[in-house]
């Protein structure tokens, strides 16, 4: 089951990491924002929850997958040459 020729996995760069660390922070940041809101109301507490998180949840997770994407190292391209 070994398969050696799959290519390895890239490392995140250092911009990378600290783009994954702040889109954590986001993430906490936006679960305290959805349940102090959603605490307002206890009647309607889920809905208000479920509502205001991933309405914030989702821009920030698409946000996150960009930018290490655009972060990401240009991997120089190597011409072959025919004889």
């Amino acid at each position: 089951m070994n398969d050696d020729t799959k290519v390895p996995a890239r490392e995140l760069n250092t911009r990378q990491k600290i783009t994954v660390i702040a889109v954590d922070v986001l993430v906490l940041a936006e679960l305290c924002v959805a349940m102090y809101l959603a605490n307002a109301n206890p009647d309607v507490f889920t809905p208000t929850f479920m509502k205001c998180f991933f309405s914030m949840l989702v821009p920030t997770m698409i946000a996150g997958y960009v930018s290490v994407r655009l972060l990401r190292e240009k991997q120089p391209q190597v011409e072959s040459t025919q004889s």
